[in-house]
């Protein structure tokens, strides 16, 4: 009979046990010296738990799979612990140093990333769309100062290598956490934090709390989380077995639906398949007469649908169109659509952009250009940007690392 023991909180102090199999109470004795014990942070718990049952289940023995702050199972571990897991290198390094596991140092397996992001109320009132607007006056921030969320925030602030953006963003921490399930707390509690700096994982508990931002590459951070095998696990060929699973393609798509970081199986069809970012500069007014649209429009649509094609996630690409010349009129709304090219029908591009802009695609205009135009933003359709200037914003996202489309017009 299958028995299944679940957590009370994913992120809270969690243990597993999964036994497995109508006859199990025939084999336990004989298979009780290969069950597993498992301990870690609490960031890679839920994706590690699926993982732990997927393996328990193929192989018919008990995984245990415990996190939490790290003095309630501390001692317990010293004494059974046959794998140990962190979400940052330091916090390894410190397991290895710290605690008394005799700790395999060559054993220790980077497995997946996870980015840095930034938790916002629902319908982001704040506005917040990348990390400098973290340093804006009068935004709320909360962060944690404890095991993988250790130096997250001065990472990511100090990014741009000026010291005034750290200054700027420590006047608006109001909140320094002690762990993560006191910053789940604060923010469920006080109304006045706009913003907490955290890892992407953290949206899956604050679902319908809270909405994510992504930060832009600049000022993004990435770290890993990884498995070691301690003095005990290391006479366990089990144990060694638990970790090629989840360096294994099937444990990458368990630890890929909980938001980290993992390569496919298999030989890459590009070089680079995660944090992808393409500018692509629309000026000309030449039109797909097939599709009745924009050329360059259609052309951004075909950049996007190939990297679809190829498996590439839509969180991992980041495409900006900057429009600018005879073409800017594509994005207006109908009523100043007609105006602008004396016809009475609608702005037949108004479909595929509505699309893109679902999709991530940034679609800005040219400032310059509007002026001239004598337009004004609100006379563009819903989710078009306006920047300054058309060449210098295209340096400036390539300066960032964006990979320049010079043929999507």
């Amino acid at each position: 009979m299958m028995e299944l023991h679940w957590p009370m909180s994913r992120f809270r102090l969690r243990a597993l046990v999964f036994v497995l199999g109508a006859t199990w109470t025939a084999v336990a004795g004989a298979q009780e010296h290969e069950g597993l014990r498992v301990y870690g942070a609490e960031g890679p718990c839920p994706a590690m738990e699926e993982a732990a049952m997927v393996f328990a289940n193929r192989n018919e023995v008990q995984v245990k799979v415990v996190s939490g702050p790290r003095h309630i199972w501390r001692e317990k571990a010293a004494v059974d612990a046959d794998l140990m897991f962190s979400d940052a290198d330091f916090m390894m390094s410190d397991y290895v140093r710290s605690l008394n596991l005799e700790i395999d140092e060559r054993s220790v397996t980077p497995l997946y990333l996870r980015p840095s992001a930034i938790l916002v109320r629902p319908g982001n009132p704040k506005e917040i769309s990348d990390f400098p607007d973290l340093v804006r006056p009068g935004i709320n921030v909360m962060v944690v100062n404890a095991a993988g969320h250790t130096g997250l925030w001065e990472d990511m602030a100090g990014k741009l290598e000026d010291i005034r953006t750290i200054r700027a963003l420590r006047k608006n921490i109001v909140l320094f956490a002690a762990d993560s399930d006191e910053a789940l707390k604060m923010w469920k509690m006080r109304d006045d934090i706009d913003a907490w700096i955290t890892w992407n994982t953290w949206e899956a508990p604050l679902r319908g709390h809270a909405n994510v931002v992504v930060p832009s590459r600049t000022y993004r951070v990435l770290r890993q989380c990884s498995v070691a095998l301690t003095s005990h696990g290391k006479t366990k060929p089990l144990a060694s077995r638990f970790v090629e699973f989840l360096a294994s393609a099937e444990a990458a798509r368990i630890f890929s639906t909980w938001g980290w970081v993992a390569p496919e199986s298999g030989s890459s069809p590009v070089t680079l398949d995660t944090d992808i970012a393409i500018v692509c500069p629309i000026q000309e007014d030449e039109w797909n007469e097939k599709l009745g649209i924009g050329s360059g429009l259609a052309r951004l649509r075909d950049v996007v649908d190939q990297y679809k094609a190829i498996g590439i996630r839509a969180s991992e690409l980041h495409v900006s169109a900057v429009v600018h010349g005879p073409a800017v009129y594509w994005l207006l709304k109908d009523e100043h659509y007609r105006s602008a090219r004396g016809v009475e029908g609608d702005n037949p591009n108004k479909k595929i952009i509505s699309e893109l802009i679902q999709e991530g695609v940034s679609l800005e205009v040219c400032g310059l250009t509007m002026k001239e135009g004598g337009w004004t933003q609100d006379n563009f359709l819903p989710g078009i940007k306006v920047v300054p200037a058309f060449y210098p914003r295209v340096i400036d996202l390539e300066l960032q690392g964006y990979g320049l489309i010079s043929s999507v017009r």
